[in-house]
């Protein structure tokens, strides 16, 4: 295990924020869990656009799937609104230098296939190409069957017996509360993310709301719903039908006021409707 980061106050991934004294400094000692700090947000998207780009794309170098553009739009909503991309751990809060994801897939799409935890890791320079390339390369390697490093040590700690493994947690849980993550832990733990994402669209279900996880890093959950048809209100006040695509977030309301949220949150509209514009990720605004 490592010490602590450059001046005894950050971790390896992260900046201490300091609140000074204002109440929002309290937080963490008022609400010291995830799970009692969540705030949940619904975002229905309009479709119609990004299904038409990712049409328009099919067969080209600038191809790209519907999951895909969702977590280019989140990777650009973190850098854009850093305040989204902190985590709270030792009662502290943090700024992450860079942005983490997770996400589960299926080796294969049947009933009884495993599933595999995702880990990419977007460092400040890499540009849509970039990211896109970690993310499917990281997905080819979920899908080979091979066994990835997390796999590998949580079957190690499975082989401990259970009153070794639990105090083995707790002990991981206070260096991690008093100090850093472990470095073994590094790059490995799929709950050390900036946000976790589950497509439940992929097999046909809509969006729900998940909880936070208490172990870990990660202050956001995104659910992808299926793509369905809607009555909306059109501009001239007549409903017609779109097709309508639904995320809903969970989010550690500690890191940053509903207000923030909420306008950051509505990013995922103007981006997914404008999809072009996610090939400037690497752009800054």
């Amino acid at each position: 295990m490592s010490g602590t980061g450059r001046r005894g106050r950050d971790r390896h991934d992260a900046t201490r924020v300091d609140l000074g004294r204002s109440f929002n400094a309290m937080f963490p000692y008022l609400m010291k869990g995830r799970n009692e700090s969540i705030a949940y947000y619904p975002v229905v998207v309009d479709a119609e656009n990004l299904l038409a780009y990712v049409e328009q794309k099919k067969g080209t170098d600038e191809a790209i799937t519907i999951f895909e553009a969702i977590l280019l739009a989140l990777i650009r909503i973190l850098r854009e609104r850093p305040t989204l991309n902190r985590y709270i751990i030792g009662r502290r809060l943090y700024q992450r230098r860079d942005v983490q994801l997770s996400f589960v897939a299926r080796r294969e799409f049947t009933l009884d296939s495993s599933e595999t935890n995702v880990y990419v890791a977007v460092k400040p320079d890499d540009d849509a190409r970039a990211v896109l390339g970690k993310i499917r390369g990281e997905i080819r390697t979920a899908k080979s069957g091979e066994q990835k490093s997390d796999e590998g040590l949580i079957d190690l700690f499975l082989r401990l017996p259970r009153s070794v493994l639990r105090v083995a947690v707790n002990l991981l849980s206070l260096w991690d509360f008093y100090v850093d993550t472990p470095s073994f832990l590094r790059g490995v733990d799929p709950l050390r993310c900036s946000a976790y994402v589950a497509n439940l669209g992929s097999v046909g279900m809509g969006a729900a709301y998940h909880h936070l996880f208490e172990w870990g890093t990660c202050s956001l959950f995104v659910t992808i719903g299926q793509i369905k048809p809607t009555v909306v209100v059109g501009e001239d006040g007549n409903p017609t039908v779109r097709r309508t695509l639904e995320l809903k977030i969970a989010l550690d309301e500690r890191i940053a006021d509903g207000y923030y949220d909420a306008r950051a949150l509505e990013l995922f509209d103007a981006y997914l409707n404008d999809p072009a514009r996610l090939r400037e990720i690497g752009v800054t605004s």
